[in-house]
């Protein structure tokens, strides 16, 4: 391709979401219409000596003049492109067969009117030789002789990457398996673009995303959740009970549901004594006593650098072996990382000593591990107890773990 042709491709492109007539009339609004209207009009216009000719002009620089103008010339161009005389315009422009001598005297204007006559031959030219000249051709690079265009975009099918317009390509609707050339392949009156599911006529939004339509999803903003078997309001994958709508709770684990378990949690306090004693009846580690030790690992003692060291350890978030390393005793009967993480995250609100709504290392752990070496008094509790803490003095601290530890 020569170099003059470069600019004339950079234009067609550049312009190509307007069509090549668009970049045409440009072209000749921009190069050739200044051309035209000081040089040829005195001649080539109604009246004038060149009346006669094919070319005749109207004068002005209105739109409607210069459409009018480009009309006449491109079809002048395109008529000697076919005969096979394609430059005779730029030819005659410059005196050869002209009565009225060389119009084009300079450079530029010589090359302005040349591009312009082989932007017309681009665009009559068949690049994909489908039989459908570019200048017609809804598929300029590929084949395309029937010109089909089901969506009536202006881009035809064979090129078109979207052929349905449902905004979904042709490649990713064979791979979700729904149709390229059917913009609703369900047929629900959702485009296949805007449809969640597709391929399903009763479904078309899924806002929890879960991959259930809402109409069949039971919890359509969860998307934990899609069915209720027992309609008692709880989703099958919390339910632990779905065939049952009276129970869909076991807290402890016994089989029985919590409706029907007179101790939920199953810490030999029922749940009418828990209730009565202001304890959680579904928290095995919440009542008076007896449920919940500090002696973490089960090795019968409560020990500073074992168990309180675990205590502390879990509160600052160690986990595995930076847990429980150098941190079990001898005899302890709950000796794994998970048995000891299982057991302390069960327990977090037993572990808020000083009662201020958190279980933190620096102000529970510590008041633990202090206890546990024997500290009292004010050397117990400086420096740890929370903001809003219920138990703020050292009498309330110890009486609570204290409670909490075996043989005391």
């Amino acid at each position: 391709m020569s170099r003059r042709l470069l600019p004339l491709l950079f234009l067609f492109t550049t312009l190509s979401a307007v069509g090549d007539d668009a970049a045409l009339f440009t072209l000749y609004k921009n190069r050739v219409a200044p051309i035209i209207q000081g040089s040829c009009i005195g001649c080539h216009v109604s009246g004038g000596r060149a009346s006669s000719t094919r070319l005749v002009y109207a004068s002005g620089s209105s739109t409607s003049v210069q459409e009018a103008n480009f009309d006449r010339v491109r079809s002048y161009i395109e008529g000697n492109i076919k005969t096979g005389s394609q430059y005779m315009f730029v030819n005659k422009g410059q005196g050869q067969g002209h009565g009225g001598g060389n119009r084009l005297s300079r450079a530029e204007d010589v090359q302005a009117v040349t591009d312009f006559i082989d932007a017309i031959a681009l665009s009559l030219s068949d690049g994909d030789e489908d039989g459908v000249t570019n200048d017609l051709d809804n598929c300029q690079d590929v084949a395309n002789a029937d010109q089909a265009d089901l969506d009536q975009d202006g881009e035809g099918d064979a090129c078109d990457a979207d052929i349905d317009g449902d905004a979904v390509s042709n490649t990713d609707e064979t791979a979700q398996g729904t149709s390229p050339d059917e913009a609703d392949s369900d047929g629900d009156g959702v485009l296949d673009g805007e449809d969640a599911l597709p391929l399903n006529a009763s479904e078309s939004s899924d806002r929890d995303g879960d991959g259930t339509g809402d109409n069949a999803d039971a919890f359509p903003d969860d998307p934990a959740e899609t069915q209720d078997s027992d309609n008692d309001g709880v989703g099958d994958v919390r339910d632990a009970f779905d065939e049952d709508p009276f129970e869909f709770e076991d807290t402890d684990g016994n089989g029985v549901g919590d409706a029907a378990d007179p101790d939920d949690d199953g810490d030999g306090y029922s749940d009418a004594e828990e209730l009565a004693e202001g304890t959680d009846p579904k928290n095995r580690f919440s009542c008076k006593s007896g449920c919940f030790s500090f002696d973490v690992d089960e090795s019968q003692a409560a020990q500073p650098l074992t168990d309180g060291l675990l205590v502390i350890r879990h509160l600052f978030g160690f986990s595995g072996d930076a847990l429980t390393s150098g941190a079990i005793a001898g005899l302890a009967g709950r000796g794994s990382s998970e048995l000891i993480s299982g057991y302390l995250t069960g327990a977090d609100a037993e572990l808020d000593i000083d009662g201020d709504g958190k279980s933190e290392p620096l102000t529970d752990g510590l008041l633990l591990i202090r206890y546990l070496f024997g500290f009292s008094g004010e050397a117990l509790i400086s420096g740890a107890i929370g903001t809003g803490a219920e138990r703020d003095s050292a009498e309330a601290v110890e009486a609570y773990i204290k409670a909490r530890v075996p043989g005391q």
